[in-house]
């Protein structure tokens, strides 16, 4: 794939939940077959902070709103936006509906009480909260598997 190929914008978000140990909560995706964090493209109108947000409703079923790090307002022209934990630029292949391209990924991380999430998204066919060594057995991404061991090593960073 090109460098010039087209990139487009997402959110993630890496949910922990306040339990001991933590688990994390992941949607098993069907197009790709794999276990993922909720997420997804983020549209014309939203910031990748409420495109998380909503990302995490339609997928989960959560509304993370109340743990996400709020805009502080500098003046009235401008708003400084917490900053991702990570910031991946992912390679997506070809389907038949789309050309190969990239997407440039606003990975927030975030801890929340345990609650009941609920599978209401078309994207995944499955949805759970699961323990790092429990991930072991999963089916996930290279770059989600390393992404996690760093998430359990050091926890979450609200926002």
């Amino acid at each position: 794939m090109s460098a010039r190929s087209e990139k487009q914008y997402t959110s993630t978000v890496f949910i922990l939940s306040d339990e001991r140990p933590p688990r994390v909560l992941l949607l098993h995706h069907r197009r790709y077959d794999k276990w993922q964090p909720p997420g997804g493209h983020r549209r014309p109108h939203e910031n990748p902070i409420e495109a998380a947000v909503r990302e995490v409703g339609e997928e989960a079923g959560l509304d993370i709103s109340g743990y996400m790090m709020p805009a502080r307002e500098l003046d009235d022209r401008a708003s400084s936006l917490a900053l991702p934990r990570y910031l991946l630029e992912e390679t997506i292949e070809a389907s038949d509906d789309q050309p190969a391209h990239f997407h440039l990924d606003m990975v927030y991380v975030i801890e929340i009480p345990h609650q009941k999430a609920t599978n209401s998204d078309h994207e995944a066919h499955e949805i759970g909260w699961f323990t790092e060594e429990e991930i072991e057995r999963l089916d996930v991404f290279d770059n989600v598997r390393v992404t996690l061991k760093e998430i359990f090593k050091e926890g979450p960073q609200n926002g």
